[in-house]
């Protein structure tokens, strides 16, 4: 079956979810394969993916993944991070760490550049260059609080701190 054109619709039409027990693709009567839509509901996670490419020059290098969280049952949902996929050498770890350590004050913004918590200011080009050398295991830590308190929920979210508060606000009655 070949689309031969694709057309606006000038009115909202409803659409049904046909749905076959015990089968999770079938063919309908025109011939059309379709699926049930039991995945999504029963789906512990569902990530909705776009790109825009990456280029050096002319020359194409890779991929931004922009991943919009649509249903989670383990973290926030529509959250929203992108990734880098360079098709060299695969993601890019580092990718997007220097938005969320000036989003939670690791790093600050000094114009052009980035200060970091030693008072150096580099170019965020510099950092994704050599990032061994500015994600120290310390700023990482830093990034993993971050990362726990942009995208999940729930008790993990909690500091040390947090859960000794309470510990210590035990009554005693006479």
């Amino acid at each position: 079956m070949k689309i031969k054109a694709i057309k606006p619709g000038s009115r909202t039409q409803t659409v049904h979810d046909i749905t076959v027990d015990k089968e999770s693709n079938y063919v309908l009567e025109n011939g059309v394969v379709t699926h049930n839509s039991g995945l999504k509901y029963s789906a512990s996670t569902i990530v909705m993916l776009s790109k825009k490419k990456v280029k050096e020059g002319t020359e194409v290098i890779g991929n931004i993944i922009h991943c919009k969280l649509y249903k989670s049952r383990l973290t926030k949902e529509n959250a929203m991070v992108d990734v880098m996929l360079d098709y060299d050498t695969g993601l890019d770890q580092y990718y997007g760490l220097v938005d969320l350590a000036l989003k939670y004050g690791i790093f600050k913004k000094a114009s052009t550049r980035i200060e970091l918590p030693d008072g150096t200011k580099v170019y965020e080009k510099s950092v994704y260059k050599d990032p061994e050398k500015y994600f120290t295991p310390e700023i990482l830590e830093q990034l993993d609080e971050a990362a726990a308190k942009e995208y999940k929920y729930g008790s993990a979210n909690r500091t040390q701190n947090e859960d000794d508060d309470e510990d210590s606000d035990e009554t005693t009655t006479d």
